[in-house]
């Protein structure tokens, strides 16, 4: 074989292997990718993604990008996904990346099936991703907190104010270790008493209740939530606090001149109480305001705390409540809750698609309504009446104006209750609020409760779960004696 024929062979061996590495490299396939089906959606931002970038559904590459234009605003990202790959009905896709600084890739989440299979002239929902710049965002606003939180204390306990404000908690710190030495030691056995009590409490807790430590838990972290978005006005209001114990001192001092003013006979008061029949008639007042103490140390007073989860929403709510009975058939009821109120949004997106006649894209706005929840701190204060085993209840329920029956068996440990409250209609809440719940004490004051909120709206109906104590006025009373002991 000739020289010339070997080096003609040779290159055009070379040429062949190059054009399958180009292949092979850029994604190309001879005559298109037949065993592809093209889907497109919207991105409000597509940084990072460029053409022949994977799709890819738990990870796995199902196709790629075919193009990317602008389009309203928007970026209009072509899809080529394999036949293979069915795309239902509730389909969502959203940009991902292989690490912080890895490749972008759309991230398909195909939906189920018994949606039925997505329309192909449809955009597939997009759903925003999380880029680095919004990570840095964040990180930066964190940066600023901590900034502001070192300054306070900076200011709060630096130089030599400071330096005397710390040595002042020192000293009451050793003092009161002092006190908690003499009282520990001056009522060991009381102390050994409760404690063993609290033992036998915690070991049946633990038997019974192997839900309820859960639940406390769930209370705990949404109470120090409340209390972190809350400082600011906790703050505030021991500012206003210690003003108003100085507008106190200064009105008893003046209330002290008074007195000096009145004891001496001087002025019309002074007179008056210095004369025989104004005193007689100050005993009679006196008698009379004995008499409503007296009443008053006849109320009872109940003291409830429970929460509940709501299984919906995914979230929970907890409540203080205190009740305040002059007689034993009606009393006053106070309350406090974190509730997680739940609002339906109507969103407004365009969809595009050709028309038939025409062949020119044509944009229709579709309604989507969705719920979402709304934590939020509500008051309540009613008033209760009962008769028989009904107690019917009326006045402010969570800041809004309702009412409701309860129906009590089995000394009150069983209870059925009904409240209907918020009358007002809205978009975000079309029918009042009504609420069916069911309690039973099974163990002293603990009970397990179960309902249904929100039975008037059907996108917001949830049903909940959960458990709560309850102290009565003896229990209450045992507690500020036991308080009492241990000073």
């Amino acid at each position: 074989m000739k020289l010339e024929t070997k080096v003609g062979l040779f290159f055009t061996g070379a040429i062949v292997l190059v054009g399958v590495l180009i292949f092979r490299t850029e994604k190309l396939e001879v005559g298109g990718k037949r065993n592809q089906t093209e889907r497109f959606t919207y991105f409000d931002q597509v940084a990072g993604l460029s053409i022949q970038s994977a799709i890819r559904i738990a990870g796995v590459k199902v196709g790629d990008v075919r193009t990317i234009s602008l389009e309203n605003g928007k970026a209009r990202v072509v899809l080529g996904l394999s036949n293979e790959v069915p795309v239902y009905g509730d389909a969502t896709v959203s940009l991902g990346s292989i690490g912080i600084l890895g490749e972008k890739f759309i991230d398909l989440i195909p939906g189920h099936s018994a949606k039925g299979l997505f329309p192909e002239d449809r955009p597939i929902p997009s759903k925003p991703g999380v880029s680095l710049d919004n990570l840095m965002e964040t990180l930066s606003e964190i940066g600023t907190n901590m900034k502001g939180v070192t300054q306070a204390l900076n200011e709060s306990i630096g130089g030599e104010q400071g330096r005397q404000k710390l040595d002042e908690i020192v000293d009451n710190i050793r003092v009161l270790t002092a006190e908690f030495r003499t009282m520990a030691q001056e009522n060991h056995g009381a102390i050994n008493h409760t404690l063993a009590n609290v033992e036998a409490l915690s070991s049946d807790l633990r038997d019974r209740l192997p839900k309820l430590a859960q639940q406390f838990e769930t209370v705990g972290k949404n109470l120090n939530a409340i209390l972190d978005e809350n400082r600011p006005e906790l703050k505030g209001v021991v500012s206003d606090v210690r003003k108003l114990a100085q507008s106190f001192q200064g009105t008893a001092d003046n209330l002290k001149i008074l007195t000096d003013r009145v004891n001496k006979g001087d002025g019309t008061i002074g007179k008056l109480l210095n004369d025989e029949s104004t005193i007689k008639k100050i005993n009679e007042a006196v008698d009379n305001v004995n008499n409503m103490l007296g009443g008053f140390n006849k109320m009872d007073f109940r003291l409830d705390m429970n929460a509940a989860q709501w299984t919906k929403r995914g979230d929970s709510r907890v409540g203080l409540g205190l009740e305040i009975a002059p007689r034993p058939d009606y009393w006053y009821a106070l309350a406090f809750a974190s509730t997680p109120d739940g609002k339906i949004n109507t969103n407004t997106q365009t969809i595009t698609h050709l028309d038939p006649v025409t062949g020119q894209p044509v944009s229709t706005p579709v309604s989507i309504q969705t719920v979402s929840t709304d934590q939020a701190f509500t008051a309540s204060a009613q008033f209760a009446k009962r008769l028989g085993p009904a107690v019917f209840s009326a006045g402010i329920v969570e800041n809004k104006g309702g009412g409701g029956v309860e129906l009590r068996a089995l000394e009150d440990r069983l209870r059925l209750g009904f409240l209907a409250y918020d009358f007002t209609k809205s978009s975000e809440k079309p029918n009042p609020r009504y609420r069916f719940t069911t309690s039973y004490q099974f163990w002293k004051g603990a009970y397990v409760q179960a309902g249904v909120q929100d039975i008037g709206n059907k996108d917001l109906r949830t049903a909940f779960f959960g458990a709560g104590l309850r102290w009565k006025d003896e229990d209450l009373k045992k507690l500020v004696g036991l308080a009492g002991a241990a000073k």
